[in-house]
């Protein structure tokens, strides 16, 4: 991810509505797996955007391969105090040490190499009948100037997501698309999008943000009840094997 693209989501995470709405997402699809005082790891947190509510939940510990990223993560989060340098494909921790674990928007990107040694070694630090959890951008065919910002290098079906899980050794609880609103704009955007912005934070939220967080509300309400077939994000949660 470029350098200026943590700059910019570190200013705007607690107004952006897509932030906000993406950590209400995560609590709610993560709830019945989270343990008083837990130990939660928000894997590939850049600046905490996603994953710093666990903090609330327990005691959290961030990593990222990007200082810079935990540099901001440090300083918007002052509470969480547990951050770690660290490859992804190599986490620097002790095998099943986490109750949790949250990746979001980390195995698209160009620079990791192999999801699944990714998702195989947040496997290795959960302990048995903790959870996996990944949000990942989905619609393979969704590719945009965004995309280039963020270095993204693939995107992902549900399919994939449960492949990613079940070849690593975990049992598939809950699997969903997510932002399913977003996909027809989002068409229209990956075809005709060509202003100079590069990144979806660069567009003014507007009175649109509103209704986009509107919008995401009723979503979360349909989800509490049933799984969508496809989003412009896909949401998997799995569950370590004793």
């Amino acid at each position: 991810m470029e350098l200026d693209e943590y700059r910019r989501i570190a200013a705007v995470e607690e107004r952006h509505w897509w932030y906000d709405a993406t950590r209400e997402l995560l609590a709610e699809q993560l709830r019945p797996w989270l343990v008083p005082d837990g130990r939660y790891l928000d894997a590939g947190g850049g600046t905490g955007a996603t994953g710093s509510w666990l903090a609330r939940e327990g005691r959290l510990t961030a990593c990222d391969l990007e200082p810079l990223a935990l540099q901001l993560y440090a300083e918007t989060h002052p509470e969480v105090t547990g951050l770690a340098v660290g490859d992804l494909g190599r986490l620097p921790f002790a095998p099943h040490v986490f109750d949790a674990a949250v990746c979001v928007t980390v195995l698209y990107h160009a620079a990791v190499r192999s999801p699944a040694a990714v998702v195989g070694e947040l496997a290795r630090v959960v302990r048995p009948g903790g959870v996996v959890a990944l949000l990942e951008p989905g619609i393979r065919r969704l590719r945009r100037a965004h995309d280039r910002q963020t270095h993204a290098g693939r995107r992902f079906s549900l399919g994939d997501l449960r492949r990613l899980l079940v070849d690593n050794g975990l049992a598939v609880e809950r699997a969903t698309g997510a932002y399913a609103f977003l996909v027809p704009p989002a068409a229209v955007l990956a075809v005709v999008d060509r202003s100079g912005r590069s990144s979806d934070l660069d567009r003014s939220d507007g009175n649109g943000a509103a209704v986009l967080a509107g919008a995401a509300r009723a979503e979360r309400a349909v989800l509490r009840r049933v799984p969508l077939p496809f989003g412009l994000s896909v949401l998997a949660v799995g569950r370590v094997r004793a």
